[in-house]
């Protein structure tokens, strides 16, 4: 091979690296300065109303944004994709890109951090066991008093959402031949509840509130025995996300996130007095 031949074959060489390296670092950049929000269609934690996103998910998301620009001096280009599915919207994030991040008032569980990554909390849950409010109320935890009021109907829950463990607890406890079904919303869980007798689920506190709220002659209930109070909610993402270090910074650095006045006032915007105190990272 001449001399010639072989410096230009060095250079080509060192062309098509530097070409790889040069891209690889604008994608990085690209990126870095893009952020992708998943969202599960559910007021009020994050919703669509006049083409317009909002909830309490997306005003934290917000801020967050905001503090990624003064902080980090990151300007985050934002954009958004709804899903009306919560195992549609999971399994995307789950799938994602590492600059997506997941907003869908998810509960985090050690069998979902197998999955995905997780924020810290931003939000304390309760699941509540609602029934009709003609249905008796389970006065203990009895093999005889839960089959005396339970047996017979049929349980409602989202599909793929931690209610679905606790129904299936309650089959295995008590009731053997319970018949489970699963929807895509919490609203229709409450619908259905409301429309049929022979019905009831699981469902978290806020999703109850809101229903009642937007429905009030409804006559619904808790049954307050078998509330799950052991919750937290969390921003999800992908296992190699490239935001999950700077959540963890916004939401622990001094006192938290949930510590400010701008926190407070995000509840206050959308849930009521009667129900911030049983959610409120304190």
């Amino acid at each position: 091979m001449s001399t010639f031949v072989k410096i230009f074959t060095m250079k080509k060489t060192i062309f098509i690296f530097a070409t790889i390296v040069l891209n690889t670092l604008i994608g990085k950049t690209q990126a870095i300065d893009s952020l992708t929000i998943y969202y599960f269609q559910n007021f009020p934690y994050a919703y669509n109303e006049g083409g317009k996103v909002k909830g309490i998910e997306i005003e934290i998301i917000e801020e967050y944004i905001n503090w990624m620009k003064q902080k980090k001096n990151i300007a985050l280009k934002l954009s958004y994709k709804p899903f009306t599915e919560f195992s549609s919207f999971y399994n995307a994030v789950k799938n994602g890109s590492p600059y997506v991040v997941g907003l869908g008032s998810i509960t985090n569980t050690p069998e979902r951090e197998k999955e995905v990554s997780f924020s810290p909390y931003y939000l304390q849950n309760v699941s509540v066991l609602i029934t009709d409010g003609r249905i008796p109320t389970i006065k203990n935890k009895s093999a005889e008093e839960v089959s005396k009021v339970l047996n017979g109907l049929n349980a409602l829950v989202v599909n793929k959402s931690n209610h679905t463990q606790y129904l299936n607890e309650l089959k295995a406890s008590y009731l053997p031949n319970l018949k489970i079904s699963f929807t895509e919303t919490q609203s229709k869980v409450l619908e259905t509840i409301a429309a049929d007798k022979a019905s009831f689920g699981y469902v978290d506190i806020v999703a109850y509130w809101s229903f009642l709220k937007n429905n009030p002659s409804k006559f619904l209930k808790i049954q307050k025995l078998f509330s799950e109070t052991k919750e937290y909610l969390s921003f999800a993402m992908p296992k190699n996300s490239g935001n999950q270090p700077y959540l963890s910074e916004f939401f622990e650095s001094g006192f938290g996130f949930t510590s400010t006045k701008t926190y407070r006032q995000i509840l206050e915007k959308y849930l009521g007095y009667e129900i911030i105190d049983a959610v409120e990272i304190k």
